[in-house]
């Protein structure tokens, strides 16, 4: 299947899932409050929400056993095969079927959203989702609106119980779009390995509770959802004091959740990036509860319907616009092994317990305060708004501090093509300096330039060749002072001085990495130095060196350019702010497989090439893999390089690999992760050659 045809079906399935969500919680709400008086809903919301965190829990552990697509079909079917069971029992017995309904909706509603965001990050490699996931999310964002438009019209047509029936046809619907995705799949060629055992919830647990970001993170959603499902009940309270029950109910929430499906699009395509780009991080996520404060202001002086959906719409609004866009950021510094058995506790888990919270709380007031219970879960919201501003900003600062770390580890890569928001970018420009050597103080001389009249001495023992004079000034803690480097730069090619030679060159080359890159490019200098200075260079994680490093590799020759690739991959490694172009990496390989001639090591460095525009582990496998005697390692391989390597590159790569592919129809997916657990076997049969060849011994 095409990826477009397969971006098309996912657009579809997210459209129909969504239109049937939005469906659903108005028919869920109107269904319910035709039923049962309002006091009773933080009783049901809290229910729900419980049952909801015992059914998410089960189906993340199910997602371990099996595919998301497998999970997500079953789920589908289960949710469908429900909502029809229940449209004879609302019928018949509404007042059971409001509660079982709202149950359902609260199960299956986080569910099925989760699995199918699942199912889209497996069936698209990184690279193309991070180019489709945004056509994707509009067709969800349009199949909101249309859900509401549809559950309004139907409301005066079909009547409510009936759309139960609908909502099981959209449920079907979908679960038809996402088959259609894999229909043309084939079982892998390769039996799978065992899946690895994951960290289950007492680890993510413990991660939570020994990370101050983390505990923040689950608190800000918890206060979120807090907030919410206390707004939820001012929001019905004053429409069932203004709206009689069964299809009027129904149409206004409808309309109510269309509407903030059209002005969560609308201010999430017109300003979510500006906003990122100018209120950074903190600010970002610091609007909605900031006018959420504003808004009980409002509704406080002036009790009623309008100022009640005034308050309840800029909370849906704000949520699922801007502070959605800065909130799914906050997970940038998690390195995997912290971020996947964490997000979903926190996404859903922090969720759910805040809605519990709510909802006891509201009951609560209920109970103490029942004359003015709009009036306290008004101010208390406003109350916590302001208490989510300060978490914000404790919030802003704990990912700046979080992020550095994680940039200078390694830990965590970015493209800066794909960072929007000013936080980030701030912190990728600081991330670039060395953290061990301190910035001087204004005013302060550079501890790096020696006096106007101790340089000449040293340029003299420099010239001297003798390493017995040269080493000392080398070794020295200090940086060289830039008229020094010329002299240095050519002890390079001095087996006797290099080390010392390259230690000293590192420590100022960010304050001449032109004078470094010219030597790299100048043909008429020597040979050695020239394949030496990228060694120097991939020290220095600017850009001006990436660029030096690029326009070496069309030089003439090979050592040159193979030793610039290496440092370009080092450079990617430890500074993703520097930008090295897609297309360049692709260009070079094929021009080196254009003039160079088949070896180990051409090849190698071909496949260093392809790592500046790919990710680089399933290459390296990949590489390892075609290099053993097994067929069926050396297969997956082949047809994995042809999968991800453009036409052009993969016509000139295979004649070096002796072979052409025979397809097998799995997925990229498929193909990527086999070869990933077949680094486990290669690393084991390593070990027993090893093991065997010292028995022989």
């Amino acid at each position: 299947m095409s990826p477009d045809g397969s971006v098309g079906r996912a657009c579809l399935a997210a459209a129909l899932l969504v239109a049937q969500q939005v469906a659903a919680k108005a028919t869920r709400d109107a269904l319910f409050l035709s039923t049962y008086p309002v006091t009773a809903l933080p009783l049901a919301a809290g229910l729900a929400a419980a049952v909801s965190l015992a059914g998410v829990l089960a189906f993340s552990r199910g997602m371990g056993r099996s595919s998301p697509p497998v999970m997500m079909r079953r789920v589908l079917v289960a949710s469908g095969v429900l909502l029809a069971a229940e449209w004879p029992l609302a019928v018949a017995a509404p007042r059971i079927a409001a509660i079982v309904v709202y149950l359902h909706v609260g199960v299956f509603g986080a569910t099925l959203v989760s699995g199918f965001w699942s199912v889209v990050n497996e069936r698209f490699d990184p690279y193309t989702a991070r180019h489709v996931v945004g056509r994707i999310g509009t067709g969800a964002s349009l199949g909101g609106v249309l859900g509401g438009l549809l559950t309004w019209r139907a409301a005066s047509v079909v009547g409510v119980p009936n759309m139960l029936l609908a909502m099981a046809a959209l449920t079907i619907g979908c679960l038809v779009a996402l088959g259609s995705m894999h229909r043309t799949m084939r079982p892998p060629a390769v039996p799978p390995a065992a899946a690895p055992v994951t960290a289950g919830l007492g680890h993510a647990l413990r991660l939570i509770g020994r990370e101050t970001y983390l505990r923040h993170l689950a608190t800000l959603v918890g206060l979120c959802a807090l907030t919410e499902a206390m707004l939820d009940y001012v929001l019905s309270a004053a429409v069932t004091t203004r709206l009689t029950r069964g299809a009027p109910l129904m149409s206004f929430f409808a309309l109510y959740h269309t509407g903030v499906g059209i002005l969560a699009l609308g201010l999430q395509t017109a300003l979510a990036r500006r906003s990122l780009e100018r209120l950074g991080l903190g600010g970002t996520l610091a609007v909605q509860p900031a006018a959420v404060g504003l808004a009980c202001g409002l509704a406080a002086a002036v009790p009623g319907l309008w100022p009640s959906l005034v308050l309840r719409g800029t909370q849906g609004v704000l949520r699922n616009s801007l502070f959605r866009s800065a909130y799914e950021l906050l997970y940038t510094p998690l390195a995997p092994e912290r971020k996947r058995p964490t997000k979903a506790l926190l996404d859903v888990g922090a969720d759910r317990i805040g809605t519990i919270a709510g909802s006891a709380v509201t009951m609560l007031i209920l109970w103490a305060y029942p004359a003015r219970v709009t009036l306290a879960l008004i101010v208390l919201v406003a109350g916590l708004a302001a208490a989510a501003v300060v978490l914000t900003r404790r919030l802003q600062k704990g990912y700046v501090r979080a992020l550095a770390e994680s940039l200078r580890a390694g830990t965590v890569h970015l493209d800066p093509v794909d960072v929007v928001d000013q936080t980030t970018r701030a912190t990728l420009a600081d991330a670039d300096a060395d953290p061990r050597r301190p910035a001087p103080a204004a005013g302060e001389p550079l501890p790096s330039d020696p006096g106007a009249d101790m340089w000449p001495a040293a340029a003299a023992a420099l010239r001297s060749r003798d390493p017995a004079r040269i080493r000392p000034l080398l070794a020295g803690e200090a940086a060289l002072a830039p008229e020094l480097v010329s002299l240095v730069v050519p002890l390079l090619a001095d087996d006797r001085l290099f080390t010392e030679a390259v230690t000293a060159l590192r420590r100022v080359a960010s304050r001449c990495t032109g004078q470094l890159v010219d030597v790299l490019l100048d043909p008429q200098r020597d040979p050695v130095v020239r394949r030496r200075v990228p060694r120097v260079l991939k020290a220095v994680p600017t850009q001006r060196a990436a660029d030096g490093l690029l326009t070496a590799l069309r030089d003439e020759r090979f050592d040159v350019r193979y030793r610039s690739a290496q440092a370009l991959l080092r450079l990617r490694e430890q500074a993703r702010s520097v930008l090295i172009p897609v297309p360049d990496g692709f260009a070079a390989a094929e021009r080196e497989l254009a003039q160079a001639r088949s070896t180990p090591r051409g090849l190698d460095h071909v496949f260093a090439l392809l790592s500046l525009s790919l990710p680089g582990e399933p290459l390296r496998v990949a590489l390892r893999a075609w290099r053993t005697r097994d067929p069926s390692l050396r297969g997956t391989a082949l047809e994995y390089l042809e999968n991800v390597l453009p036409p052009a590159v993969w016509a000139g790569l295979w004649p070096w690999l002796g072979a052409r592919p025979t397809a097998t129809g799995r997925t990229l997916d498929e193909m990527r992760d086999d070869l990933l657990r077949s680094t486990a076997s290669l690393v084991e049969a390593r070990r027993s050659r090893r093991s065997a060849g010292g028995r022989a011994e």
